[in-house]
């Protein structure tokens, strides 16, 4: 409508023009010698002019489209091109996306002929790779689409998946270090490093690599604080006992990163009891309690002078006094009224607990202060009861000998993750369904150091609830 329009003004116009210039005076003479002489009218002069400028540039433009049409058809014949490329590519990569790598690999040879971006290129021939399991091929695709410009990251990326494929750990780590190198927010490159340390059990690298993300804000301080304190942990409790002191270090870092890690605070305080410190062991178990309650802390602080009953009890009554709404310092709080023949009260505690929570280690203590109070009927059936009650996952981290937090390297990796990202801890012992320390006896006291289990002695897979094993005097 407007092209329109302005054709309809520049007409009207041009009416206009015509009509003042038919009024004009004068005639325009144009003598050729020889007596000849042409008179025109001034106004048939102009329109001649005009006329003969419209016919020169319609010779012209005719002329010049001539001369540049070669160069138009190669621009249009290239435009061409370059649209069945970038269709071929985005059909060959939504057909790599939906798993058809037949149409995939035909589109990428396609797209090869005629493309022109070489990044896009290697992306698709990856891609079709990847789909196709070939992840030799795709790993030369996306070490070559790393050396480009601006497909260094993608590329690193690409090939330090496809190497992991392949099972080739050390190049996948190689690239992911490459990457980290780069300055990028990204953060696949440290978490790609520090997942791939951690599951081998390397746990000195994984807290470099977790030093450098913390560096680069690639990780919240909190998870790396709590990731840190696990594989500070875990490097401690695998070490010689002739690095003890080098444990000890490791531990008091580990606790102070995360004192709500029982762990940590368990094998540390455990170190410092074999060396007779018992008031920073003391100490360190009351923090630990003081920020996350767990069995196996107040099991061990019953260790510090065993023939003192009378400073054990005083202990532990601070310990309760620690985090005293906690459910294991209540349950702490029956075991000691039990210890002072005050059969009633831990009845009452004990009984409040299992209304909220029935378990097998509650209904043991219930049956053991009913036989202490004098009510051997009711005992005998708070005993049944322990036999179908649910167990305690934190109770299961004690072994039957008194130890605790005996993890596998894989059992440390797990913790890394559930403790360091989500504050959780893990229990592999209940899980596998294995013995526990009976809550109805009196923890025995057996040595500092580890349990060591005979491989060839077959182990209980499953065994009764109110199995008691003996004490280790």
């Amino acid at each position: 409508m407007i092209v329109l329009f302005v054709v309809i003004c520049l007409l009207v116009l041009t009416g206009f023009a015509v009509l003042w210039a038919s009024r004009l005076p004068g005639e325009l003479i144009i003598d050729l010698g020889a007596g000849a002489a042409y008179e025109i009218k001034l106004v048939v002069a102009l329109l001649g002019l005009l006329l003969l400028g419209a016919a020169i540039a319609v010779i012209w433009s005719f002329v010049t489209g001539l001369m540049t049409f070669p160069a138009r058809f190669s621009r249009s014949r290239r435009a061409s091109r370059i649209r069945d490329a970038n269709k071929a590519l985005a059909d060959g990569l939504l057909a790599a996306e939906a798993g058809d790598a037949p149409l995939a690999r035909k589109l990428s040879k396609k797209a090869a002929q005629y493309a022109e971006d070489d990044r896009l290129k290697l992306l698709l021939e990856a891609r079709t790779a990847e789909i196709a399991d070939d992840w030799s091929n795709a790993e030369r695709a996306y070490g070559q689409l790393a050396r480009l410009p601006g497909g260094q990251l993608a590329g690193l990326r690409g090939a330090a998946a496809a190497a992991s494929e392949r099972g080739d750990a050390i190049a996948a780590e190689t690239r992911a270090r490459e990457a980290l190198e780069l300055k990028s927010a990204a953060d696949w490159p440290f978490n790609a490093l520090f997942d791939s340390q951690v599951s081998a059990g390397r746990w000195q690298d994984a807290l470099d690599t977790l030093e450098q993300g913390e560096r680069r804000v690639q990780i919240p301080a909190d998870r790396a604080a709590r990731r840190r304190a696990v594989l500070l942990t875990a490097q401690a409790v695998a070490l010689d006992h002739a690095d003890r002191r080098e444990a000890q270090r490791l531990l008091s870092e580990a606790h102070k990163a995360a004192p709500d890690l029982p762990a940590a605070a368990y094998h540390a305080a455990r170190l410092l009891l074999s060396e007779d410190r018992v008031r920073p062991a003391q100490t360190m178990i009351e923090t630990a309690w003081r920020a996350r309650p767990h069995p196996a802390l107040a099991q061990l602080i019953r260790r510090i002078d065993p023939d003192k009953s009378t400073d054990r009890l005083a202990r532990l009554r601070q310990l309760v006094a620690q985090n005293p709404a906690h459910r294991e310092s209540r349950i702490l709080k029956a075991d000691l009224a039990m210890a002072e023949r005050s059969w009633l009260d831990a009845v009452k505690d004990l009984a409040e607990l299992v209304e909220e929570r029935p378990t097998a280690r509650l209904c043991l203590l219930l049956e053991k202060a009913l036989r202490g109070f004098g009510d051997s009927e009711e005992a005998g059936r708070w005993g049944r009861m322990a036999v179908t009650a649910s167990r305690e996952p934190e109770w299961s981290d004690l072994d039957p000998k008194g130890g605790a937090f005996h993890f596998a390297p894989r059992d440390w990796a797990r913790l890394v993750y559930a403790f360091g990202d989500a504050g959780k801890l893990i229990h592999p012992r209940y899980e596998a369904y294995e013995r526990e320390l009976d809550a109805s006896r009196p923890l025995a006291l057996p040595g500092l150091s580890p349990p060591v289990v005979d491989p060839e002695t077959p182990q209980l897979a499953n065994p009764p609830l109110d199995f008691v094993p003996a004490d280790d005097d």
